[in-house]
């Protein structure tokens, strides 16, 4: 346990301090004007980043990849209690945990690889009997063009076209295995400076995308986005990352009685890990996402529904309100 001590000093003491301020700062770019895109329920999205086939017992922290890991068993447990939940994982599909990897094995973790074919057919599986969305979460959740940050922010580096080439084979490797991801979320929420990477997210045919948390993404210098509602960007439904399942229980409650209020999106975000990384799905957040999911079924039975982003999406799209606003954002471009 002391490794995994120091390994979680380093994260969140030191890795986290590494993230790059990835704007120029005469870039003024806004969407706080834009019309929130709301429907006649609240929707309530489960969401977790960096599920891969990367299992407890390697040398590296754990996404789930050993159909017996602490967390595969806790999300199990989650939906047999809850089967009316949505679950979105956002999905690495190449992951690269180090520099070894980078240079001598690319395929290793990867979702495609046939050593991971049972892995990759469990959850295939476990998204038909459930309501479980994979999206898309980087291509390697690891950057090499600069050393001196974090390496874990994979597009902060690129430059359009390097971003979308990413994307591109991104998607290949999804289509291999038979998933249609779309949506997208960064890793490290990360952005390049120029902002291109969102054009290079619409430009590969993603419908939505989670471009902010509080203070990452869009928002990581500066708030330049809805923390409550989705809205639309480069015809896209960005959806923000507003509730952190290692929260106090109170602050969650407090937060989702906000967003009934506004009559916003609820995204309760975690990491799909046991431990170390923040939001982890830690025996106490378990318990914890287990209680909040009871008390937004008995105070807001009524006002609340639970569903994946993509379910989201297909909802807002078939709106009136977003026929209007798409139509009118296309035409501005």
């Amino acid at each position: 346990m002391l490794k995994d001590y120091i390994k979680a000093c380093y994260i969140k003491g030191i890795l986290r301090k590494q993230v790059p301020i990835s704007f120029n700062e005469k870039n003024n770019i806004s969407f706080l004007d834009a019309t929130p895109l709301t429907s006649d329920k609240v929707y309530c999205v489960i969401n977790f980043d960096d599920l891969s086939p990367i299992p407890d017992d390697s040398k590296f922290v754990g996404r789930g990849g050993g159909l017996n890991d602490f967390i595969s068993v806790k999300q199990r447990e989650l939906l047999q209690l809850f089967p009316f939940i949505g679950i979105t994982h956002f999905m690495i599909p190449q992951h690269l945990p180090s520099d070894y990897y980078y240079i001598f094995d690319k395929d290793h973790y990867s979702i495609s690889n046939p050593v991971n074919r049972e892995w990759m057919e469990y959850y295939l599986t476990l998204s038909k009997t459930y309501n479980i969305e994979f999206a898309l979460h980087g291509l390697y959740h690891r950057q090499a063009e600069n050393l001196l940050f974090a390496r874990h922010t994979e597009f902060a580096y690129l430059n359009y076209k390097q971003s979308l080439k990413r994307l591109t084979n991104s998607l290949d490797i999804f289509h291999s295995v038979g998933i249609h991801p779309v949506g997208f979320r960064a890793p490290g929420w990360d952005m390049n400076s120029d902002m291109s990477l969102i054009d290079a997210v619409a430009a590969s045919g993603f419908k939505y995308a989670g471009f902010n948390s509080y203070d990452g993404g869009l928002n990581a210098t500066k708030q330049r986005v809805s923390n409550y509602h989705p809205v639309l960007i480069k015809g896209m439904i960005n959806f923000p990352d507003n509730i952190n399942i290692d929260w106090p229980f109170e602050k969650i409650k407090d937060t989702i009685r906000k967003i009934v209020d506004m009559n916003g999106i609820i995204t309760i975000k975690g990491h799909f890990s046991k431990h170390i990384l923040t939001n982890s799905l830690t025996e106490e957040n378990a318990v914890k996402l287990i209680e909040t999911i009871k008390f937004i079924s008995s105070e807001y039975k009524q006002e609340i529904v639970f569903g994946t982003f993509k379910d989201v999406y297909e909802k807002l799209s078939n709106s009136h309100a977003y026929q209007e606003h798409y139509a009118g954002e296309k035409s501005f471009q």
